[in-house]
């Protein structure tokens, strides 16, 4: 099994995190995140200071949750499909924004749990917005360590996005920092998918999770193995798998950064395959998904090394949440048309 695709690269952190710092690593490490961003939008990488130990840990947490039976999972059901928590089989269906008014993709074939951000202050920013970028979590009472666990997670994803888009920022001619300030409030989330095995073949066009791009900053995913897994949709349209062993992320920006970077870099479709149907292949999988969201008051503008005479700026400026409130608005309207 390849420890990536053909088209997205396997990228190694350590020149960033060296000290001293190499200059020429480092020129060759940002030319490499510059050409992943370009072409394809994604890149897998390694070099990382996330314990691999700590992937494994909040893996096996999320199983015991929906290893739990279901009235168990359900004391922790999120109230509405933006909501923290937990949402069931057949609840979601990540390409509903990607269809026309009228048309109804099939359900995605994973269940889903939820987690934003926590531990902020008790002010006036942060109480203003609890109906939405700090919306207050669900835990599930019966399995204390579940909370433990993946809020350490939790805040070590936030760490490594804070590093990666210290990486883009230099990647882009810009003073490592640039992005800082935009992200110290941030309304980020983290998403446990299970993809349980299937009880029985699809329906037509019904897949693990529909095409879809994601809305924000920067996506980091830890998935396991087993066949059923992610796709990325490369040039001329074909999918191609993405595989990684044990430690190392697959990493892709969503459609803010694309936005921000005046389409320098892409956000590209993917998706989540199914797994073949034999019962001798074990197909159930788990992904563990960080979306990293900025402060809901950054302002989304063009970068100023991503433009220039030629290239002036494509869209407005906009509010990071303002972005992703049209974005989520745009996909539970083609979900309640359904």
């Amino acid at each position: 099994m390849s420890a990536m695709s053909k088209a997205v690269p396997l990228i190694d952190l350590s020149a960033y995190y060296a000290r001293p710092r190499d200059p020429l690593a480092l020129k060759a490490l940002f030319a490499q995140v510059d050409r992943a961003l370009c072409e394809i939008g994604f890149l897998c990488v390694t070099g990382h200071p996330v314990p691999t130990v700590a992937i494994l840990a909040a893996q096996e947490v999320a199983r015991r949750f929906y290893d739990s039976p279901e009235p168990r999972k359900e004391t922790a059901r999120a109230i509405r499909h933006k909501t923290r928590g937990y949402t069931p089989l057949g609840d979601h269906s990540l390409s509903y924004s990607m269809k026309g008014e009228g048309e109804r993709p099939p359900a995605d074939l994973f269940e889903r749990y939820r987690i934003g951000p926590f531990d902020f202050p008790d002010d006036e920013y942060h109480r203003s917005r609890l109906e939405g970028a700090y919306a207050p979590n669900v835990w599930p009472e019966y399995l204390p360590e579940f909370r433990t666990v993946l809020a350490d997670y939790y805040r070590g994803m936030s760490l490594l996005s804070r590093d990666l888009l210290r990486v883009f920022a230099l990647t882009l001619g810009m003073e490592e920092r640039w992005f800082d300030g935009r992200i110290d409030k941030e309304m980020s989330s983290l998403c446990l998918n299970h993809y349980p095995a299937p009880s029985g073949p699809p329906l037509p066009g019904q897949l693990r999770a529909g095409a879809h791009t994601d809305y924000g900053t920067l996506t980091i995913v830890a998935p396991t193995g087993e066949p059923g897994g992610l796709q990325v949709r490369v040039r001329g349209g074909d999918w191609e798998n993405v595989f990684v062993p044990p430690g190392t992320f697959v990493v892709n920006i969503g459609d803010m950064m694309a936005q921000w970077t005046n389409d320098r870099w892409v956000s590209t479709l993917h998706r989540v395959a199914n797994p073949p149907l034999q019962a001798s292949v074990p197909t159930r999988r788990l992904s563990l998904v960080y979306f990293h969201q900025p402060n809901p008051d950054a302002l989304v503008e063009c970068i100023p090394t991503c433009r220039d005479a030629s290239r002036p700026p494509k869209y407005a400026p906009v509010t990071a949440g303002d972005y992703i409130s049209r974005k989520i608005s745009l996909h539970f309207q083609s979900y309640r048309a359904a």
